[in-house]
Parts: C-alpha cells; structure tokens; sequence
C-alpha cells in the first residue's frame, strides 16, 4: 500500500495523456520535489491528464495504465546513471514511436539523449515547459520548438539557453502528492530557495540553479498554513542548497514555531553547510524530534579551502559540539576521494577528523565517493582518477572507517564519470546496449563499447573530447 495522498483522478477520455516517469524506485521518486510540482503543474491544464511512473512497474499509479497508451513520455533525470533505465525503459516498452521529453539537472548536456528522445528541456519547469508541451499537442514541428527558451531539439538543435524564471514567485502547491514511504516520511516539502551564493568548484548545482533566488516569505506562510491544514501532513522538509542563506530564515522559524502549538510535526532539512550554520535553524530541528544533521565535509581542510569549500575542521568540530548539546545525536558525513592532487595525507586527514566528532559523543555515519568531474563546473576538465587506485582509497578507508562507512561504489561514479560528460556515441552506446542486452550493467556496455570501437575508459576518465556541453548556456 502507498498510502498516497492528493492523487490526481480525471476521466481519459478526451484528455491529452502524459506519463511523468521517474526512473529509479518509488521511494526516491515521491520524494523529489520538481516531481511533485510538475505532476500539479500539468494537471492544472483540464484538458491534460497526467500520470506517474517509476522504475518498478510498467503501470501508471493513478489507472494502472501501461507506458504505451500515453501521447507524450516524459522522464525525469535526477542522476546520469538514470540514463540507463531510461533507456531500459524505452527499449522494453517499444516506445520508439512515441513523442518523448526528458527534463531534470543531468539534461544541462542534452547530447548523450539525442539519440534516445525527442526533446530536452534544459530549465526550470515553471519557466517554458508549457509552451513546449503545448507546441509537442499541437503538432508543431522540432524546428519551431526549437526556437523556444529552454528548449534541444534533438533532430534540430546543437545549441540552447537554459530558461528559468527570473524571480522566485512560481506556483508551489500546498496539496502535494504524498506519501509515508517517502525518504522524509509525509512531509510537505517547501521550495525555499533556489541556487547557491557559495562558490565549490565541483559542485553541478552552482550553474544548473543560478542565480540564487529566494521565495518570498508571504508565499511561503500561505503554503505552509494551507497545507498543514488541508493535508495534514507529518512533516515540512526545508529544501534549499542554501537554506541558511535565506534572509528572513529566523521569521520562517517562527512562523513554523507559532504553527506547531496547534499541531505536532517534524521539521526537517535535509542538508546544511557547516560554515553558515544558523543556531536557531538546529534547535528548531531538534525541538521538533529531528536527530541526525548531514554536513558534506568533503576532504580534508587542505583539499577543501582548494575545492572552494573554505572552512577549517576547527569549524565542523564546534557545529558538532553544538549539534550534542543541543539534543542533536547522529550526524552523517559526506566525503569525495579522488580529488586532483588527493594523497594518502588527505585521506589520514578525513579519518582523524571522523574520529574527533565521534569523541565529541555523535553518532557518525560516513559515506565516501569517487570525485565525479561534471560539466558547467570550473572542474570540467579534470579527470576522474583511475579505477585501481581509487580501489585502494577506498580499501584504505573502510579499514579504517568500518562499518560507519557507506558508499554507491566505483562503477556507479566511472558511469557518471561517462555519461555527465559525454555525446551523442556515449547515447548510441546506450541505447544499442539495451537494445541488445536488456540489462545494463558495466560489463555490458563495455563489451559494446568493444563492439562499437570506443574507449569507454576513455570517455570516464576525460569526457568527450568535442565537449558538446558547452554549446549550452545555462547563465
């Protein structure tokens, strides 16, 4: 049972049928919230209906409807490896013949999807997606869609323009689709802000989020009262990059503090920078029952002031400290090994620093992955350390670490490392894979790889080298 809750229901009949798929379980899916918005978004149209897929079942949630019977299929792309499923997706279901779209953070490099669909919406969906959908139910041809903001073509563009809305006053809905067994529980998720004022040269969501934008306190308010009280939610998840950054934070607190006298609920965020940490934001989450804060370290002091994650451990040791006398108990970490110019000195550094928080009396939880360059970032050109040594880092680390350390492993960030920076023949590669093996795994797509005469390693290791990415513009 999935225990949803503000499901849409229309009659089909007479209605413009989109599948919104998410390719990757129920539980990740429910609790994205450009899903959510998008699923209210177009089922604000009367003459849409649209329908949600996951990665588990070939059905819709709302009708039990296969992938088939819908005039337009759109896909959600979270994370380059959901390239894969997509393409599972499309192959298992023969769904060549039907008009296809895919919108999300990774299409900020539309080409690996030129040969798998048939248009890319590289943007926010408030912004244009309308348009584009109105243009794909009204026959217009790719030639004319392509000229819109936002919008890749793929058997017409070779360029585009990022769109986005310039000020951050786009409708959120206070009935959102939910679920309990959703990562955050029930929870009403809240769009606080969009972008990042900090400057980490790594990190994909500085560009593909620009400017940084915040969502007015008012609005805000208006949802929060709204859905507390229609939809009964047990939660309200802050979601932000930047949360601590949002100007009015402390009236928002207390705002949320006024509303949970007259109802229990839990307040969650789900990541902070421990360099801007505000106090009142914590014991507001520990007040209301939260007990594990996720800080992203990254490395060790050194690597990070180099990486433009400029605090000391000095700083993280005091937030940790804070965070237990506060009632705060668990805090998970997040690491990257493999950084440019990393040594065994770096890593000795990240153990010591875990060692130090779990003497301030936290429970800690570690998880470590390979650095991933991606495109848009000042990182681009860097190359992703090769397979056997980062086997040795992380060998390294476990021993040291234990069972406190979690990681998604080598052969989920060398796919990354492939896809984020690949172009149309890292798209080809794919979908020629599912299409002769069903299953992609790496052993897979490498012998392909063979049978296509490409250097897969090559493509993880350094990317294209024509960098197609970069004819778009997303500032």
């Amino acid at each position: 049972m999935l225990d949803e809750k503000f499901i849409v229901r229309k009659k089909v009949r007479g209605r413009f049928r989109i599948a919104l798929v998410y390719p990757s379980t129920y539980k990740v899916a429910i609790s994205n919230l450009g899903l959510r918005i998008i699923y209210h978004l177009l089922n604000l149209e009367d003459q849409i209906y649209c329908e949600r897929f996951t990665a588990e079942s070939g059905r819709s949630l709302e009708t039990g409807s296969r992938l088939k019977e819908f005039d337009l299929i759109m896909f959600c792309y979270q994370y380059e490896p959901d390239l894969l499923e997509i393409a599972r997706l499309i192959t298992e279901f023969n769904l060549f013949d039907k008009p296809k779209l895919v919108g999300g953070p990774c299409a900020c490099n539309p080409f690996p999807l030129k040969k798998l669909v048939d248009y890319v919406y590289i943007g926010e969906a408030e912004s244009r997606l309308m348009n584009l959908i109105e243009g794909i139910m009204e026959g217009r041809r790719p030639e004319e869609l392509a000229s819109l903001e936002g919008v890749f073509a793929s058997s017409a563009s070779e360029a585009a323009v990022r769109a986005y809305p310039k000020k951050l006053n786009t409708p959120l809905p206070a009935c959102q689709v939910s679920s309990r067994l959703s990562i955050f529980g029930d929870a009403l998720l809240l769009d606080v802000s969009r972008g990042c004022r900090w400057g980490c040269l790594f990190c994909l969501g500085r560009g593909i989020y620009a400017p940084y934008r915040e969502r007015d306190l008012s609005q805000l308010a208006e949802v929060i009262e709204e859905g507390m009280m229609k939809g009964g939610y047990e939660a309200i998840a802050l979601i932000s990059s930047d949360l601590c950054s949002y100007s009015r934070l402390e009236e928002l607190l207390e705002l949320v503090e006024d509303l949970r006298k007259a109802k229990e609920f839990r307040l969650i965020a789900p990541s902070l920078r421990a360099d801007a940490l505000n106090e009142k934001l914590l014991e507001a989450l520990a007040e209301s029952g939260e007990k594990t804060i996720t800080l992203a370290p990254e490395s060790s002091e050194d690597l990070r002031y180099r990486i433009g994650k400029a605090f000391p451990d000095e700083r993280l040791l005091e937030v940790c400290k804070l965070l237990k006398r506060i009632g705060i108990s668990r805090v998970k970490l997040y690491f990257m090994f493999g950084l440019p110019e990393e040594t065994l000195k770096d890593l000795e550094a990240i153990v010591k620093l875990v060692e130090e928080i779990r003497r301030a009396g936290l429970e800690v939880r570690v998880s470590a992955n390979p650095f991933v360059p991606k495109p848009h970032t000042p990182m681009e050109d860097e190359e992703l350390e090769d397979l056997k040594s980062l086997k040795e880092k992380l060998k390294f680390l476990r021993r040291e670490l234990g069972g406190i350390l979690a990681t998604n492993g080598l052969r989920q960030a060398y796919l990354q490392a492939a896809i984020s920076r690949g172009d149309e023949k890292i798209g080809s590669l794919i979908l020629e894979c599912a299409k002769r093996y069903g299953r992609l795994t790496l052993t897979a797509l490498r012998r392909e790889a063979r049978r296509m005469k490409m250097n897969l390693d090559e493509y993880a290791r350094r990317g294209s080298e024509e960098k197609p990415w970069r004819r778009i513009k997303l500032t």
